[in-house]
């Protein structure tokens, strides 16, 4: 089957850090989001995977190129914000009468992709159960399991199947004369159009949708939900196995579970629980725990809690909860 991978969102929540970087290349527990959608797609991304990218897509394409050179990638550019389903639209060319499961690329998803395609049905959605969907959009099923609705942030907490953006659909050409439907309609929703519109289209002309449970669902894009997402991808088998052993040697102290490149240089430190550090990071004399250290900062003589640092930054001083963007210099002396 074809993947669609949309990537083209600004990442205004994940703002000092996605003025540099877009917000799929940012980090988490050893790996970027986009990587870890890939990894955790991975037995299902042996045709086509296309990225609709637009905000500094070109590092995204640089980026995938060199670290999964083995996918059969192509990169579509959204020059407009006109939202999910005109993103879907630009990749018209790769919409033919197979299989393609579409993705939202703002969350990490686990789910058992291996079995998500169902020759007998039209589509199949992934869904979580959640006490209070109202941020979400949730699906309404019937007695006999199937989508006969879609409710884009209901204001009750009725039904509580959020949809959590990577469905499957047994016809790519199917898919596009939907959205191809509300786009001549000009069926938008605050300037933008929506895939549950087009989701709609295919219920309404008799399109038989299902749903199926994920395992995990982590959000990346507010800097408590990637630090959340960061904790969470630690404790369920991303840490550095070694760290203990590597700490000892080395002079500094690990609480696991975290994740150490191997490239970072650590001395005098307490770093964990919870903490990421990345590539060529060097600490000297500071305490790191729950917080993503991105490659190339330094950190000296500081408590650093709760705390997003980006690429190259140095901060030095006492303890603080911080969000620094890349290229930055803070003293908190």
């Amino acid at each position: 089957m074809k993947v669609i991978i949309l990537l083209a969102g600004y990442g205004t929540r994940m703002r000092p850090h996605t003025w540099s970087r877009p917000k799929p290349l940012l980090n988490v527990a050893g790996n970027t989001v986009v990587g870890h959608i890939l990894d955790m797609m991975e037995e299902i991304t042996t045709e086509e995977v296309i990225f609709v990218v637009g905000y500094k897509g070109d590092q995204i394409e640089a980026w995938i190129r060199e670290n999964y050179p083995q996918l059969d990638t192509y990169f579509i550019i959204q020059e407009e914000a006109l939202g999910q389903a005109h993103a879907v639209w630009l990749c018209r060319e790769f919409l033919d009468d197979g299989d393609v499961v579409v993705a939202f690329g703002d969350g990490i998803i686990e789910a058992d992709y291996g079995n998500f395609a169902n020759p007998d049905l039209d589509a199949v959605l992934l869904v979580e159960e959640i006490e209070d969907p109202r941020r979400f959009g949730v699906a309404v099923l019937n007695e006999a399991g199937y989508v006969t609705n879609l409710i884009e942030k209901p204001p009750t907490k009725e039904h509580k199947l959020a949809i959590a953006g990577i469905n499957w659909f047994r016809s790519g050409a199917q898919l596009f004369q939907a959205i191809d439907k509300i786009l001549k309609e000009g069926r938008q929703t605050l300037g933008e159009y929506f895939m549950v519109d087009a989701y709609q289209v295919m219920l309404e002309r008799g399109a038989k949708m299902r749903t199926m449970l994920l395992n995990q669902w982590a959000d990346a894009g507010t800097p408590q939900a990637i630090l959340s997402t960061n904790a969470r991808l630690l404790s369920a088998g991303y840490a550095t196995s070694d760290a203990l052993e590597r700490g000892f040697e080395d002079g500094f102290t690990v609480l696991p579970p975290v994740y150490i490149h191997p490239e970072a240089d650590i001395e005098a430190a307490i770093i964990g629980p919870y903490a990421s550090i990345g590539k060529n990071v060097r600490i000297r004399n500071a305490v790191v725990r729950n917080s993503i250290v991105d490659p190339g900062a330094q950190i000296e003589d500081c408590i650093l809690d709760d705390s997003l640092i980006g690429e190259n930054a140095k901060v030095s001083g006492q303890g603080k909860a911080l969000f620094v963007g890349d290229d930055s210099t803070l003293d908190l002396g």
